[in-house]
Parts: structure tokens; C-alpha cells; sequence
């Protein structure tokens, strides 16, 4: 069974979780397709592998840098519900390096995705 959760606005979640330039870019992304009437389908089946490839201190930042090897099952649909990118059926290997951050003197414990970049 698959369930489907839909988060009432993305934007909001996000704003918080990514740095300014990496949500930029999620939100024009988000802005794109909505324009286009565009939605994503997408089915996170798991993780496969995930390595820390990098770490350091930039100042009073820390800076982890992880590989991930995952599977997901993911397709855009045009406003009529139509497939214009992707397989709503078949798994794919995904490989994505994600980069996060945390200033060591906040108090805040959450660490903020800065960097991304797909391997495929």
C-alpha cells in the first residue's frame, strides 16, 4: 500500500530547513510548475547507501558533505494528468551529494541543507 502525504505549502516547510540560495531554487522550481499546472508524483522507497564524503569548519560553521544512494519512483503530470517526465511504475537509482550546515555557537540544533547536486 502507498500512501500519499501532501504538504499544504511546501514553501513554508522548506524556508526553514534550506539555505536561501537552495531554497531560491525550490521555490522556482515550485513557481515553473505551477505555472504550468505541472504536480510531481513522487514514491520514496529507501535508502541504498549513504557515505559522509566531506567535512569541515568554515569559521564557526560546520559543514557535512553526504552521498546518497536512494530509490524512488517519481512523474510529473501536466494539468490534464498526463506523464511528461518520469514513470509513475518503475524504481530508479538516484545518487545526490547533499551539503549541510550549522553555525556551532546557535542554539538551534537543526542543520540547514546548503548545497545539492545530482550524480546522474
Amino acid at each position: 500500500m502507498t500512501e500519499t502525504y501532501v504538504i499544504p505549502d511546501p514553501r513554508k516547510t522548506l524556508k526553514n530547513l534550506l539555505s536561501t540560495e537552495v531554497y531560491d531554487g525550490f521555490a522556482s522550481a515550485l513557481d515553473d510548475r505551477e505555472a504550468k499546472g505541472e504536480t510531481v508524483q513522487s514514491s520514496f522507497i529507501g535508502i541504498d547507501k549513504s557515505d559522509i564524503i566531506a567535512a569541515e569548519m568554515r569559521d564557526t560553521d560546520a559543514l557535512v558533505t553526504i552521498r546518497v544512494v536512494s530509490q524512488l519512483i517519481s512523474a510529473t503530470r501536466d494539468k490534464d494528468g498526463n506523464v511528461v517526465d518520469g514513470d509513475p511504475e518503475a524504481v530508479v537509482e538516484v545518487k545526490d551529494v547533499w551539503t549541510f550546515s550549522r553555525d556551532t555557537r546557535s542554539r538551534d540544533p537543526n542543520w540547514r541543507l546548503v548545497a545539492t547536486e545530482s550524480e546522474d
